[in-house]
C-alpha cells in the first residue's frame, strides 16, 4: 500500500458526512482484514456516503467500510483494530472486551539456555512449584509447593511458553527478570 496516497485520500474521505475515523490496519490485522488498505468507520452507513467513499478510492486502495453496530458485533474486527494500525483521521475508537467475551491475555515466551543449570532449576521451581519430602517423628511427609503459574492461573502452551491474564503477567515477568531469563511478551485477545 502507498502510505502517502492513503494520507491524501484520507483528507478527502474525512469530508464525507458521517465518517468518524479512517485507519490503516497493521500487519497484526492482515489475517482478519486481508486485502484491506483502509478501514472507514461511519456513524451510520447510508448509500450516498458509501458511494462517495468508493468513488474517491476507485482502483487506488482497497477499503472496508463499517459502522459502529458492525464494529460492536465483529470480535475479529475489534481485535484487528486494537492491534498495530495507524489512525489517519478521527478519534480512536475504544475497543473493549465487554459483552464480546474477549479476554486480554499475554503470551510469555522465555529462554533459559544461557542460564546455569542451578538457576534454571530455581526458576522452574518458582514457576511450577515443587515437592519437598522429609521425615518427622519417623513419618515420611510429602509437601507440595504451588508455583506462580498455578497461583495466577497461567496456562503452559509449550516448553518455555506461558499464557496469562495481562494484569497477572507482571508477576511472572518479575520472576523471569530476577533469574536473568530472556523473554518476549506478546499481547493477545482470546475467547
Amino acid at each position: 500500500m502507498d502510505f502517502k496516497l492513503a494520507v491524501e485520500l484520507t483528507k478527502e474521505i474525512r469530508k464525507v458526512k458521517g465518517v468518524i475515523s479512517v485507519f490503516s490496519p497493521g500487519a497484526a490485522a492482515s489475517k482478519t482484514l486481508k486485502n484491506v488498505d483502509l478501514v472507514v468507520l461511519h456513524s451510520n452507513k447510508n448509500e450516498s456516503s458509501l458511494k462517495i467513499v468508493d468513488e474517491l478510492v476507485t482502483d487506488k486502495l482497497r477499503v472496508k467500510q463499517v459502522n459502529l453496530d458492525e464494529l460492536e458485533n465483529d470480535a475479529e474486527l475489534k481485535s484487528a483494530m486494537s492491534g498495530e494500525g495507524v489512525l489517519l483521521h478521527g478519534k480512536a475508537v475504544d475497543v473493549t472486551a465487554e459483552g464480546s467475551k474477549l479476554k486480554s491475555r499475554m503470551i510469555l515466551a522465555y529462554d533459559t539456555t544461557k542460564m546455569s543449570q542451578n538457576d534454571r532449576n530455581k526458576l522452574n521451581r518458582a514457576l511450577y512449584g515443587g515437592i519437598s519430602t522429609y521425615r518427622k517423628d519417623g513419618e515420611r511427609i510429602v509437601k507440595e509447593y504451588p508455583g506462580l503459574v498455578e497461583r495466577v492461573h497461567a496456562q503452559k502452551l509449550g516448553k518455555g511458553v506461558l499464557m496469562v491474564d495481562r494484569f497477572n503477567s507482571s508477576m511472572i515477568i518479575q520472576t523471569l527478570k530476577s533469574y536473568s531469563a530472556k523473554w518476549k511478551e506478546i499481547p493477545v485477545w482470546t475467547y
